[in-house]
């Protein structure tokens, strides 16, 4: 593994820690993040470099959320500005009785 993987990876945990701490402190059933942080917690494996504008894994989003009790919605409107980094809308899944 390459030294600068290792880094990205590294990073990436620690985006996705704090993002788990920040879901598991809210006490309302959605959440809203900016894009732009959940892109540096679930990179796109892709060859796309660009830091403006940068991809999200959605399927390890979904994963990850769905394991700790969150489904992922897409964003219902996003302003002229956040076009292409529209927030990224969390709901607090329903929990089983049984």
């Amino acid at each position: 593994m390459s030294a600068s993987l290792a880094i990205e990876q590294d990073v990436s945990r620690q985006w996705q820690h704090a993002l788990d701490r920040a879901l598991a402190a809210h006490e309302r059933e959605s959440a809203t993040a900016y894009y732009t942080y959940i892109a540096l917690a679930f990179p796109a494996d892709t060859p796309y470099t660009s830091t403006t504008n940068p991809l999200i894994d959605f399927r390890a989003l979904k994963t990850w959320a769905g394991e700790r009790g969150w489904r992922v919605l897409p964003s219902r409107q996003a302003s002229p500005s956040d076009k292409y980094r529209p927030p990224v809308h969390f709901q607090r899944q329903a929990t089983s009785l049984h």
